[in-house]
């Protein structure tokens, strides 16, 4: 089972490195999956110049976007498999990342129902496990619209 869970892992981390959409501006394609099971995903990546700020430390957008994208991961890696809409991102910036510096990105489902469903995400360097940033991220699941 943890297979199913990793090969779409990879086709979605894949998807999010499409540099022809905004999830490629956040630098999401040298992301690597490294561990998938239902409602979670586990992705890890360098720190690259075009994701960072005049800093040179990965930026607060960037880290949004990643977490944005990730939790969703998460949603489309369980039984509903629905990205939904976003109602709620907030992001709590804990240290700072260099570039070069590998980070660990770690997104769970906490909660899913029929029209919400409650995400959360932990981003942390892989050397020493210091936190970077946390995430949570609260998606609606609209009712469609029946066509006439």
């Amino acid at each position: 089972m943890a297979s199913k869970y990793m090969q779409l892992a990879k086709e979605i981390v894949k998807n999010f490195g499409n540099k022809g959409n905004f999830a490629g501006v956040s630098g999401a394609g040298n992301c690597r999956a490294i561990h998938a099971e239902e409602g979670n995903i586990r992705v890890e990546f360098e720190v690259e110049k075009d994701q960072t700020n005049h800093f040179e430390t990965l930026h607060g957008g960037c880290t949004a976007t990643l977490i944005d994208n990730y939790t969703t991961a998460a949603l489309l890696l369980t039984k509903q498999a629905r990205p939904g809409v976003s109602v709620d991102l907030h992001v709590t910036y804990l240290s700072a990342a260099k570039i070069g510096e590998t980070l660990v990105l770690d997104s769970t489902v906490t909660k899913q129902g029929r029209t919400l469903a409650f995400t959360k995400a932990e981003l942390y360097r892989k050397r020493d496990n210091v936190m970077i940033a946390t995430g949570v991220h609260t998606k609606a699941f609209p009712a469609m619209k029946k066509s006439e």
